[in-house]
């Protein structure tokens, strides 16, 4: 068996090489693009949410404050709805480096209420109002909105209804 070596003329060769090269900038280029794309997407669903969040908590607060024993709340939809003392430990599987919410640090009342994405690790990402003496008993998840809340305006302890309630 012998090998035959080919010798190849002309620019043949080399245009390949040329839209070879086009094609893998192309790529790329289209890459980066829909990188930002979806980057531009992702933040504009998260400052939606943080506005829903917001109006959520002021609605919750000032239905609170104006003697309503329920109030709906419709959004963001799988966020969590939690206090934040700051003198207790409110969760045993707090994490080391777990610290206060910063939209809640500035505030002086010792209770925070809180709307946050994800509870586990920390508000960060959420938002925190004086909660004028209200307290939420246990996380509250806001799935299949709208959810009732119930407001004991004696005990201002904030409680997810049952179906019965």
């Amino acid at each position: 068996m012998s090998i035959k070596i080919i010798k190849i003329e002309g620019k043949k060769g080399l245009l390949l090489a040329e839209e070879t090269l086009k094609i893998v900038i192309a790529v790329i280029a289209i890459g980066f693009l829909v990188y930002f794309l979806i980057s531009l997407y992702f933040s504009a669903k998260a400052t939606k949410e943080l506005e829903q969040a917001e109006a959520s908590l002021n609605f919750i607060l000032g239905e609170a404050a104006a003697g309503r024993t329920t109030v709906d709340i419709y959004n963001p939809r799988n966020w969590w709805i939690m206090q934040w003392n700051r003198t207790e430990e409110l969760f045993a599987e707090r994490k080391p480096g777990y610290q206060i919410p910063e939209s809640c640090s500035g505030l002086q009342p010792e209770n925070c209420l809180c709307l946050c994405p994800d509870f586990r690790f920390g508000c960060y990402d959420g938002i925190c109002a004086d909660s004028n003496g209200f307290l939420v008993e246990t996380p509250i998840k806001i799935e299949n909105p709208p959810i009732t809340l119930n407001i004991n305006q004696e005990s201002k302890i904030i409680t997810k209804a049952t179906n019965g309630t």
